[in-house]
């Protein structure tokens, strides 16, 4: 395979988004293939799909936040060190608060100092919005020596939704003990006071798991394995279609056999065996973490899937039949038992479509080879999502994507239209929203994004992109 190489022009601003020609050129010649060197098209514009932090958001239920939870001296002296303190966290994105189970929101008036598990709680000086208003800004405020805004916090972002809730673009507070509280002052839940046990509870992305999904569990053993499980319906993945898959404890599924491999192989492999790999690594649900898996032919998850399918490929019109959820949730690295590592591979299926999604979680950084992504027999095609084979850098892929959901990728894995006899040799597409392509994990991104939608025009998946060039022009 000839690797397809490609002249730019664009911009390279820090802080505005860029608008940006892309001229692409390409020639493959594998075996018995012609190729077309003539041929070119023009495609639609990359334009991003919609991002509704409504529907996009990272549950937050610890207990410690509500507003019942007061300290009280005792607690106060023997638990300083384990106070909330919210410029601990690392917050990325949208944020949702539970207690017990209610949708909750941060109080909009002063709440009494020593309360949310913290010593000067953090409420929203301002109104709640409307749905008609959008995304809007308030400050926040800390209560502290008898002064309800006694520390003024770093402002945050707020947006109510549809069915009665409101997201938080949670930020850093300016300093400790200072934590977001969740209001329960309305709701019928009793006073008490909360041992520490601070949890972030898996993205929204991630399909429902565990035991509320009845999920079938793995058994915790060192590089195990699911036993065979037949599928309810085939699924076709490149060409082959499958009736069984075995979900292996390391990270990563096989249709075969099972495997105990632990140190991934590195795509394109070239071998014998078709591998998806949510994250395959040296993982051990031993010391803590839960394998599972649980598959679906009706019900809510096939209209999730539906819909999450119709936003990456909105040209399909596409209906799900058949759901797969295998997930990882906060599996241990293999000597490395603090460690914890959550991830989801979900397949698709419906009429002859078949879809991968690969949900990221938090994920802990490691020494151990990684790999993410996906490969095939004689690797006819693969994929690997950027950044993932360098173990330093795959907490970065809770917030990656290949299509405006931070922590998703979103792959169509049937093979493409058969029909199509010729390979595009050309592309010309406008980017934009792209704020610096002089970085390398940027351009990465970028260019994986042109292979999908050069892959949806014909050109096969195993067609490898590199940037020759970047040249500033005007917008």
């Amino acid at each position: 395979m000839t690797p397809m190489t490609m002249t730019s022009l664009l911009t390279t601003t820090t802080s505005a988004p860029i608008t940006a020609l892309l001229t692409i050129s390409a020639s493959t010649n594998p075996a018995g293939i012609r190729t077309t060197a003539a041929a070119t098209t023009t495609a639609k514009p990359l334009t991003a799909l919609p991002y509704d932090p409504c529907y996009n958001y990272t549950v937050l239920d610890d207990l410690r936040r509500a507003t019942n939870n007061q300290l009280q001296s005792s607690y106060y002296a023997q638990y300083t060190s384990k106070l909330l303190c919210d410029t601990d966290v690392n917050w990325v994105g949208w944020y949702r608060l539970f207690i017990r189970g209610q949708s909750v929101q941060m109080p909009d008036t002063c709440v009494d100092q020593l309360s949310c598990g913290t010593h000067a709680p953090l409420w929203l000086n301002g109104a709640h919005p409307r749905i008609e208003d959008g995304v809007v800004t308030r400050s926040v405020c800390g209560h502290w020596g008898n002064n309800c805004c006694g520390f003024q916090s770093n402002p945050i972002k707020v947006k109510a939704c549809p069915g009665g809730y409101y997201v938080y673009e949670f930020v850093r507070p300016t300093g400790c003990y200072l934590a977001y509280c969740a209001d329960v002052r309305n709701i019928s839940i009793s006073n008490h006071t909360v041992t520490p046990e601070p949890t972030l509870a898996a993205p929204a992305i991630f399909y429902l798991f565990g035991s509320a999904a009845g999920d079938t569990n793995n058994t915790a053993v060192e590089d195990g394995s699911s036993s065979v499980i037949q599928l309810l319906s085939p699924f076709l993945f490149f060409g082959r279609t499958y009736q069984q898959i075995y979900v292996n404890n390391n990270g990563h599924l096989t249709f075969n056999q099972a495997s105990n491999e632990y140190i991934p192989y590195s795509f394109p492999a070239r071998g014998s065996q078709d591998i998806i790999a949510g994250l395959w690594t040296d993982l051990d649900n031993r010391p803590r973490g839960v394998v599972s898996y649980h598959q679906y032919t009706s019900g809510n998850v096939l209209t999730r899937a539906t819909r999450d399918i119709n936003t990456h490929f909105p040209n399909l019109y596409f209906t799900a039949s058949w759901v797969f959820v295998a997930t990882w949730n906060k599996v241990a690295y293999y000597a490395l038992t603090s460690t914890e590592t959550s991830f989801q591979v979900v397949l698709i299926s419906g009429s002859n479509f078949s879809f991968i999604l690969m949900n990221y979680g938090d994920i802990a950084v490691t020494e151990h080879p990684v790999q993410a992504g996906y490969d095939t027999v004689s690797s006819t095609h693969y994929f690997v999502i950027p950044e993932s084979i360098n173990g330093s850098f795959i907490s970065n892929l809770r917030n990656s994507s290949n299509g405006n959901v931070p922590g998703r990728w979103a792959f169509r894995v049937d093979g493409g239209s058969k029909s199509n006899k010729e390979y595009i040799t050309g592309l010309q597409a406008k980017l934009s929203s792209f704020s610096d392509l002089t970085d390398t994990g940027n351009i990465q991104i970028v260019l994986q994004q042109i292979k999908q939608e050069l892959v949806k025009y014909g050109l096969p998946n195993s067609i490898e992109l590199t940037l020759r060039n970047v040249q500033k022009i005007k917008p």
